[in-house]
């Protein structure tokens, strides 16, 4: 009786121990607690049709990301094809995948207009453009507690060099942003024949890189980084790891523009503007500011971005203070003659007016025995809006009522 027990016991091992390897060579079955899969982006950029070969490729185990439903207009992206079940609508593309994975394809033009200008453009020679708009934002659904890795590979003509946020992109790099369930390549990137510097300043790797040819001055912006980041790095400590200074065309858009870690600048825009502020040090703000939770005031977002652009440069001695004076008198003229208000969105007399509210509220602190620098820090926790800065105001104790109450009225 023992021994036939036994012989059951062994066949039921057995034919369990066959089932399960079974479901496993199916794929009908794996390690439940596995809920990780990884994606792939790559993108090959090719001048002549003006166009880049896009994919995204997923891997997994099982079915841990089910679907992914992107925000792809049909008036940019098209030609898709992939692996599993696809939706193509005028605005979104819904992917299913297969369980173990697979493969989405598409093309996408690396050209786009701002105004009658290009903030993105390829040429024969080189291209500047947004990872973002080469990847398309998506909605995903997928099993809870799921966890994504991925990484980013770009290729072109031969001999193109190629500069992301995430450093070179000759090799796979990871993508290193925060969106846990659908990690995908953001910010600013460069291409083609072009030269890049990089320093380490204020313990971030900088990189300053643009197409060659184009009047780039990379070691004069990294002198005026080595000159002002430490000091902007202390006002907003959570300053990304990384920075990527892009600069296009001559004929290309000219301003400025931040991204994730990155931005662009046109080649002719002044380090110091004639007025004393700085459209690298306005941008360097918002790149700074743009992971703050809550829905933000935009008079205050550009508020903080123009006054700092005057304040570093005053601290750090790139101005004098009567030219930082001078410079307020001339945004309080601004605000005056067009009737700057502290509204949203805000235009230029409207931030004029919102940098000389801050400039006062600045005085205003010191008076209680704190600083403006204090006060952002706590909104940094916060939020970029009246309501989180009457919360950090009551956060440093300081029990004042804000200079300008239509701040108030702007966050209703």
């Amino acid at each position: 009786m023992r021994h036939s027990v036994g012989l059951l016991n062994r066949r039921v091992v057995a034919l369990l121990t066959g089932l399960a390897m079974a479901a496993c060579a199916d794929g009908a079955a794996v390690d439940p607690g596995d809920r990780t899969f990884s994606l792939s982006y790559r993108a090959t950029l090719q001048p002549e049709t003006g166009m880049a070969a896009a994919e995204i490729l997923l891997s997994q185990r099982q079915s841990v990301l089910l679907a992914l439903d992107f925000n792809a207009p049909a008036s940019r992206f098209t030609a898709f094809e992939g692996d599993g079940k696809l939706e193509v609508s005028e605005e979104r593309v819904l992917w299913t995948p297969p369980a173990e994975g697979g493969s989405l394809r598409y093309r996408v033009p690396i050209d786009h207009l701002r105004g009658d200008a290009h903030d993105a453009r390829m040429t024969d020679d080189w291209a500047v453009f947004r990872l973002d708009d080469l990847f398309p934002a998506a909605r995903t659904r997928a099993l809870k507690d799921s966890e994504a890795s991925a990484t980013l590979r770009l290729r072109g003509p031969a001999g193109w060099r190629f500069e992301t946020p995430y450093g070179p992109s000759s090799e796979p790099v990871h993508t290193l942003n925060r969106d846990r369930l659908f990690p995908r390549p953001v910010g600013w990137a460069v291409a083609g024949q072009i030269g890049v510097r990089r320093e380490l300043i204020a313990e971030r790797e900088v990189a300053v890189a643009a197409p060659v040819g184009q009047g780039f001055r990379r070691l004069d912006i990294l002198a005026f980084l080595h000159w002002t980041l430490p000091d902007l790095v202390d006002v907003f400590p959570c300053f990304s790891e990384r920075l990527l200074v892009v600069g296009g065309g001559r004929d290309m858009w000219r301003g400025g523009l931040s991204g994730p870690a990155s931005l662009y600048l046109h080649p002719d825009r002044p380090l110091i503007s004639e007025n004393g502020t700085s459209t690298l040090l306005h941008e360097l703000v918002h790149l700074a500011v743009r992971d703050v939770s809550g829905k933000p005031d935009d008079w205050l977002v550009e508020g903080l971005a123009e006054y700092y652009s005057l304040e570093i440069l005053r601290r750090t001695g790139g101005i004098s203070e009567s030219r930082f004076e001078a410079a307020l008198d001339s945004l309080e003229e601004w605000a005056d003659r067009e009737g700057g208000r502290l509204t949203s969105p805000s235009k230029g007399a409207d931030t004029a007016f919102a940098v000389l509210m801050l400039h006062e509220l600045a005085g205003t602190l010191a008076r209680h025995d704190t600083t403006l620098d204090l006060l952002v820090h706590e909104l940094l926790g916060h939020g970029l809006n009246a309501q989180a800065l009457e919360t950090g105001l009551a956060s440093l104790g300081v029990d004042v009522a804000l200079p300008l109450p239509v701040a108030r009225e702007a966050a209703e």
